[in-house]
């Protein structure tokens, strides 16, 4: 395992030894991770900006959703360790607010300010979805917190200042290795542009077919790179969509109106396939969470590029 001791050495500027080197001891994937993130698009973020410098570690695993997450023991261990911790913010992990006030390392959000206020964002927004949902009205919903995108990594621009906030904490916490963090945020910019110029190129035929997308998180892409969204079966997937809602999709579905339907991986697609019987309609998976991409410096760029990959098949004729 990694000890504490390799972090003195990387924050002197010195190259920590690897555990083979000091010991002889080979590296194991509960070792501690200096940088922590949330869930696995910042992750891939952190993986790029900690690259030649640290340890960055994902604590949600493929398939589970920030909206639900039960900390188990072992990641608040992993918490705990931690000199950075980066995390969208109590608008999308609630659920991370008050163990994170708890430890000493930095706790980044990447959304607004550092400051943790315990308990202040307990609190559910009860709602029928049913008499106040409206695809075109979401003011005081579980995922609009005043005009707040809590899915940010979905929009390349918003992606690049995530990347820039990891950069900043990241010069505070190993200032020696300056130039290394400086190279990796512009690597990790370049990558983004030029896959914003692949899908631009993709979508660019497609991007005035309608679509529904499952829940509420994918506005970001979609304006990005102009495309048409109709709608969305529910703002949080914690919770059923109405039925008056979804008698509403119906109608759109029928009118043709609509090409395709995304379902996601984490969530039961039985309410899409109830909808969907017997229609000429489309349908794609679409993870905003990202489960499959495997975890490199490049991850983003490439987690963009199949994101397109899937709307402009799901979208094509």
């Amino acid at each position: 395992m990694k000890f504490r001791f390799e972090r003195i050495y990387q924050r002197a500027g010195v190259r920590a030894f690897s555990v083979a080197t000091v010991l002889g001891v080979c590296s194991i994937g509960s070792a501690a991770a200096d940088v922590v993130s949330s869930i696995k698009p910042v992750g891939m973020l952190a993986q790029a900006m900690a690259t030649g410098v640290t340890d960055a570690r994902v604590l949600l695993p493929d398939g589970a959703s920030p909206h639900h997450y039960a900390l188990k023991p072992s990641d608040m261990r992993h918490l705990t360790e931690a000199d950075l911790v980066f995390w969208v913010g109590p608008e999308l992990e609630r659920f991370l607010v008050k163990p994170l006030a708890r430890i000493e390392g930095r706790a980044v959000n990447l959304m607004g300010e550092e400051m943790i206020e315990p308990g202040h964002h307990d609190e559910e927004h009860d709602h029928d979805e049913d008499d106040h949902h409206d695809e075109h009205d979401h003011h005081g919903d579980a995922h609009d917190h005043d005009g707040q995108d809590v899915h940010p990594w979905l929009d390349p621009g918003k992606a690049v200042a995530m990347a820039q906030r990891m950069h900043a904490a990241l010069v505070d916490q190993y200032p020696q290795q300056r130039e290394q963090l400086d190279a990796n945020l512009e690597q990790l910019k370049t990558e983004i542009a030029q896959a914003e110029v692949e899908i631009e190129a993709l979508l660019q035929p497609v991007h005035q077919r309608g679509f529904f997308v499952f829940h509420d998180a994918y506005s970001g892409f979609v304006e990005h790179f102009g495309l048409n969204q109709l709608g969305y079966f529910t703002i949080d997937p914690s919770r059923k969509p109405g039925a008056r809602h979804l008698a509403e999709i119906r109608d759109e579905l029928e009118s043709q109106r609509a090409a395709c339907v995304m379902t996601e991986p984490q969530f039961s697609s039985d309410i899409v396939q109830t909808l969907t019987e017997g229609l000429a309609v489309k349908q794609a998976e679409v993870d905003p969470l990202g489960a499959g991409t495997e975890m490199s410096a490049h991850a983003y760029a490439e987690y963009l590029r199949d994101l397109g990959r899937r709307f402009a098949d799901c979208l094509t004729p």
